[in-house]
């Protein structure tokens, strides 16, 4: 199976550490008074940043696997094509041309992507946001900023980060805190939760880690559904605390002490998933009151 692209960025701690940023390599200048297409202006992104050092998770096997990659690219081909401008951008970034073979097409689905997983809004005033994630699991971060449609780039922040593949939450999820109950996406490290303990007990830890993934919409999450009234979304790899995933569960099936009767796929519905680490001893939180593992 393919794994996320994962590429190492040595430096990377020592770049956001300092609070700046530099040019991940020599790339393309801007061209004055051009104006870019948003596919044009990502991979002016990547050019500037570094695309070695890019860190995004394939949403063809995560959360969960889709099938076979080749099929999906012929599948998904006439869609790429009638995106504006995107077929333009890729053929002219790896120099290819008409007509498109089933190996050429795979390697066009490739770069759409990973063009796909750079969230780039229009920020009004002919600019856009944008985030990369740069580094690896170890050592990795988040750069932000705006970037005008000439390609010019304004307004840089970045934050070191925990960079994960989606085997995780959506940002609503309510977490069980002394303080009551707080979405996953404001949980901070440091931060109380309670964790379930070896003997079954719960206990206030700090949180040691937090990580959050930018996701593709096409990706898929598990509504799980229990018989106390109990429910739960989350990736289909998330693993509950005796390190079941959630997606392996089917009715009938007991967790923490009730019966599985619902576990049906609904789109993510958010832009990035989310997890969080306990110091506790079994790594483990409550999730909308249900006992779940950290993937972190």
């Amino acid at each position: 199976m393919r794994t996320a692209f994962v590429i190492l960025l040595p430096c990377l701690g020592l770049i956001l550490a300092a609070g700046c940023l530099a040019p991940g390599g020599a790339g393309p200048t801007p061209t004055p008074n051009a104006t870019y297409t948003p596919a044009q202006l990502k991979y002016l992104l990547l050019d500037h940043y570094g695309e070695d050092r890019f860190f995004f998770c394939d949403p063809d096997y995560y959360p969960v696997a889709h099938g076979d990659e080749s099929e999906r690219a012929i599948e998904i081909f006439p869609a790429i094509r009638n995106e504006t401008g995107v077929l333009a951008a890729i053929s002219s970034r790896l120099g290819l041309h008409p007509p498109y073979s089933d190996d050429v097409k795979l390697r066009i689905y490739r770069e759409y992507k990973k063009l796909r997983a750079i969230p780039l809004e229009p920020a009004g005033g002919g600019t856009y946001s944008f985030t990369l994630q740069l580094g690896d699991r170890v050592q990795g971060g988040r750069v932000s900023g705006t970037i005008r449609s000439d390609g010019v780039i304004l307004g840089e922040q970045s934050e070191n980060t925990v960079l994960t593949c989606p085997i995780c939450l959506p940002g609503e999820t309510m977490i069980d805190t002394p303080e009551g109950q707080v979405p996953v996406r404001d949980i901070r490290e440091g931060m109380l939760v309670w964790s379930p303990g070896p003997d079954g007990t719960q206990e206030a830890v700090p949180v040691l880690r937090t990580g959050r993934t930018p996701v593709s919409p096409d990706n898929r999450v598990v509504h799980l559904r229990l018989s106390d009234g109990r429910e739960l979304t989350a990736s289909p790899g998330h693993p509950t605390l005796d390190g079941r995933p959630v997606g392996s569960l089917s009715v009938g099936d007991v967790v923490d002490g009730a019966v599985v009767i619902g576990t049906d796929q609904v789109p993510i519905g958010g832009e990035f998933t989310f997890d969080i680490l306990p110091a506790g001893a079994t790594g483990g939180y409550l999730a909308n009151g249900i006992p779940l593992k950290s993937t972190l």
